[in-house]
């Protein structure tokens, strides 16, 4: 099997960057708290309790921290954090750790409000991580592994680049996901199989997927109210943001993303059995090459369904543990379901499967029509 060729991956690239440099060109300014932000060392932690408010403990804690980078090296800094005193013992801070903070840049040496600590530095766990995950694929998946990788990197630089900075400028972001899904089938399905007529096959099945679902997201969010999709994580980006941002379109893009890996994975795997299956017999009828990939399509489904609703589920143990922790004995079922959180996860999970559903069929014609229209011919 082929991959791409280095001219074809320089030419993809470059409307990569055309893309991406067009939407960045004029990105506006979001965030006018102008701070220092830089890595720090916690060298002290200081906590006073303060009262007991109806049974609650409340105390004080002071961070002292030693700036370990940027204009403000060297320099000492206190954050000062109020509230209860029942944190778990694996979430506290402990000396020694290192954080990251942002500083007022109108603050003095002796100012204590104007410093946030943000989240520990991991840095080093990433970079282990994501090495090994390079290192596992390329041994497994040699050249054409590291090209998949390419094309990740392509994708979520694209989702970066210009869905993000487009929808921060008011732009509808449901288009942009779709044409940065389609952009994505294009380059990656290539890269996994090469120019063939399974390639093609597998590229019309996943964007005729993505449409499928992209109607169904649309109509969903419309049928529905709001509120029951919008989660508190999305309000924030709303009431933070400079624009109006279209909100139900970030909701409903964030469900296409979501879909797409799923969709490019069941799309490939059907239409590299319809190759196999008239490489076997190439002139087997029409009718009875699309029954026998259908039956393979129908094995691939169950286990793919399952992993994308089971993905959603694992992402949500805490949730689901909080629901049945609230979960009082006259409270209906249709009221947990309804739940924000809950029902935008079965929203993301049916909408999702209903797309890989509306692939395999797809996938399935489309590879059927092409090798019999071409007998024993491949792209190339």
């Amino acid at each position: 099997m082929r991959i791409l060729t280095g001219k074809t991956i320089l030419l993809l690239t470059a409307f990569f960057i055309l893309c991406a440099g067009s939407a960045y060109a004029q990105k506006g300014e979001y965030v006018t708290d102008e701070r220092v932000y830089a890595k720090a060392r916690i060298v002290k932690i200081e906590e006073t309790q303060i009262e007991r408010s109806q049974g609650i403990l409340l105390s004080e804690t002071r961070i002292q921290l030693e700036i370990l980078g940027g204009e403000m090296k060297g320099m000492k800094k206190t954050a000062i954090f109020g509230g209860e005193s029942d944190l778990p013992e694996e979430m506290r801070y402990r000396v020694g750790d290192t954080v990251f903070v942002g500083i007022a840049r109108n603050s003095s040496a002796n100012t204590t409000e104007y410093v946030s600590i943000y989240d520990m530095d991991n840095t080093a766990g990433i970079i282990i991580l994501v090495t090994l995950l390079v290192i596992a694929v390329v041994l497994i998946g040699r050249l054409k592994g590291a090209a998949s990788l390419l094309a990740l990197i392509i994708t979520i630089l694209l989702l970066f680049l210009v869905l993000i900075p487009l929808t921060l400028r008011g732009f509808p972001p449901l288009p942009i996901a779709v044409g940065i899904s389609f952009i994505s089938i294009i380059i990656t399905l290539p890269i996994i199989a090469g120019f063939k007529l399974k390639t093609l096959a597998a590229v019309m099945g996943a964007a005729g997927g993505i449409l499928v679902a992209s109607v169904l997201a649309l109509a969903s969010g419309y049928l529905m109210h709001l509120s029951g999709i919008v989660t508190n994580d999305m309000l924030t980006v709303f009431y933070a943001s400079d624009v109006n941002i279209d909100i139900r379109g970030l909701v409903l893009s964030g469900m296409i993303i979501a879909a797409l890996g799923a969709i490019m994975d069941i799309c490939i795997s059907i239409s590299s059995s319809a190759a196999e299956i008239f490489r076997a017999n190439p002139l087997i009828p029409e009718r009875d090459a699309l029954k026998s990939v259908l039956t393979v399509g129908t094995d691939i489904l169950g286990s793919m369904v399952n992993t994308l609703i089971l993905a959603y589920v694992g992402s949500s143990l805490s949730l689901i543990l909080w629901i049945t922790m609230r979960l009082q004995p006259g409270m209906s079922f249709w009221m947990v379901l309804n739940y924000n959180p809950v029902l935008s996860e079965i929203v993301k999970s049916v909408i999702g499967s209903l797309g890989m559903f509306a692939s395999i069929p797809l996938t399935a014609l489309f590879a059927v029509k092409l090798y019999r229209a071409k007998p024993g011919r491949e792209i190339t």
